[in-house]
């Protein structure tokens, strides 16, 4: 194998920016086909991003002569279907956050890569973005001495108030998506959390839905203890009005503290024990996605395992997901 060729499955608003450019921009990687529903939408992606061949039917992706990984981009209730048929198909694969709706779904699927050793990796792509490996190399260099404990606070307004919310919003919908933004944007966190201080030990979770605005909870708090003796302290609520967004990590050390944002590239803060202040401005790179997907590509030519967010990773992930909301599948 001289390059990856990939399909998508599911060309929605993630692939527009976030990831998919960077499957045929990188070296060594191409789109060779594109797939969605909607067929009107499926040729629009296909032709602005000029992309030869487009489907809507999701078993050409996978069986495509051409393709040797596959990209699942859907809701998280098709990803196990969907995955079983291409570690059938013997291709690698990778798949959007979070890999599942249940923990179990996720071990069907890690196990049936397992079984034919088919590379299998999670969106969990903050792990290769260089604001977090600049954190992970200031804690890793004792830049605040010995990690303490953490803070993490997401807190973001209610989108709307309409009765019929739910139907239009796939996120909010437990049958489609887990337990809504939590699992949307919380399963992000706590993967760079284990990749920042290392296996969590154990949770104590409350998780409300106070709003009742959509099935899914609206509030989730946590307690986590990592195996370090780390403990970190994390708060969601997708329920609160516009002056009370926030989106903050603090990590608190001996001497000192680390302070960035988990879902923009704000500057990292560093507060010494004499209040001394430094600031880190690293931006995004235009595609997100970039990083993972070329640290995926290597380990795909190279027959390699670098990348950190593989499929027993995010395996992992859902299971705290679970154990934290009580949704536990």
């Amino acid at each position: 194998m001289n390059k990856v060729a990939w399909g998508i499955i599911g060309v929605g608003n993630v692939c527009e920016v976030k990831s998919a450019p960077a499957m045929y921009k990188l070296e060594n990687s191409t789109l060779e086909i594109v797939m969605r529903r909607d067929a009107n939408k499926a040729k629009d992606y296909a032709q602005r991003h000029n992309i030869q061949n487009w489907t809507t039917d999701a078993d050409e992706v996978i069986n495509h002569p051409n393709v040797n990984a596959v990209y699942i981009a859907t809701p998280p209730k098709y990803h196990k279907a969907y995955a079983l048929k291409v570690a059938a198909a013997g291709k690698a694969c990778y798949i959007e956050k979070p890999m599942a709706i249940t923990h179990q779904e996720c071990l069907e699927i890690t196990k049936a890569f397992h079984n034919k050793n088919l590379p299998l990796f999670i969106a969990y792509y903050r792990t290769c973005l260089p604001n977090f490996l600049k954190v992970k190399e200031l804690i890793q260099q004792n830049t605040i001495g010995t990690i303490l404990h953490i803070n993490l606070n997401l807190t973001k307004p209610l989108d709307t108030i309409n009765a019929d919310y739910a139907s239009k919003n796939w996120r909010v919908n437990p049958k489609i998506a887990g337990d809504g933004y939590f699992y949307d944007l919380g399963s992000h966190q706590l993967n760079i959390l284990e990749f920042l201080f290392g296996d969590i030990a154990t949770v104590q979770g409350i998780a409300k839905n106070q709003a009742n605005i959509y099935q899914s909870n609206d509030v989730v708090t946590a307690n986590i203890l990592f195996k370090n003796n780390i403990i970190a302290n994390c708060f969601w609520a997708f329920n609160t009005g516009i002056s009370q967004k926030k989106d903050q990590l603090i990590i608190h050390g001996t001497q000192g503290s680390i302070e960035l944002a988990c879902f923009n590239d704000s500057s990292i803060l560093i507060t010494d024990k004499n209040n001394n202040t430094i600031h880190y401005d690293i931006p995004y790179p235009e595609h997100v996605q970039m990083p993972i997907i070329n640290s995926i590509n290597k380990d795909i030519l190279n027959n390699t395992q670098h990348t950190y967010s593989t499929g027993k990773i995010g395996m992992k992930t859902n299971y705290w997901l679970e154990q934290i909301s009580g949704l536990v599948g």
